[in-house]
């Protein structure tokens, strides 16, 4: 009897022990990167793009673009969302809503609204050229740095 119940509490011991060593294991495989200095300011230059974008998209002038522009600028700030994704993909699922938020903040400081309005009134003045240039330069760097990074996705 004293040899059963001993088998029965090391089977529950080693079982135990298994089930401790997954949770572990899945932790530590989803536990957040942490973001490069260098990331750190590539988000930061994102959220204020896109936050001129959303300021643009805002005003009055968007209204009055060619239905070809309007398509321009709202793929262009598509892309500015798929690329902090991706980052959010690879260093922390939580980036994203922390940059939407931060878009928004910086899209509603008068002194960016103002920015936008005095230099590109607001959508003009080569904003979408300067917008289209600046995402795919992104692009290019953002994946170039993650296929340096061990373990990029």
């Amino acid at each position: 009897m004293h040899q059963k119940n001993n088998l029965s509490w090391r089977r529950y011991a080693l079982g135990f022990a298994l089930l401790v060593a997954a949770f572990v294991n899945d932790a530590i495989a989803k536990r957040p990167q942490i973001l490069p200095d260098s990331m750190l300011i590539n988000l930061f230059s994102l959220t204020e793009a896109s936050a001129a974008l959303q300021i643009c998209a805002d005003s009055s002038t968007f209204a009055e673009l060619s239905t070809d522009q309007k398509a321009l600028l709202q793929r262009l700030q598509g892309g500015i969302d798929d690329l902090v994704k991706k980052i959010a993909r690879k260093y922390d699922q939580d980036l994203f809503p922390f940059f939407v938020k931060s878009r928004d903040e910086a899209a509603a400081r008068p002194e960016k609204v103002r920015e936008m309005r005095d230099r590109y009134e607001f959508c003009n003045n080569g904003f979408p050229e300067q917008m289209k240039n600046y995402v795919y330069d992104s692009r290019q760097k953002l994946n170039y740095f993650l296929s340096q990074q061990p373990n990029a996705r």
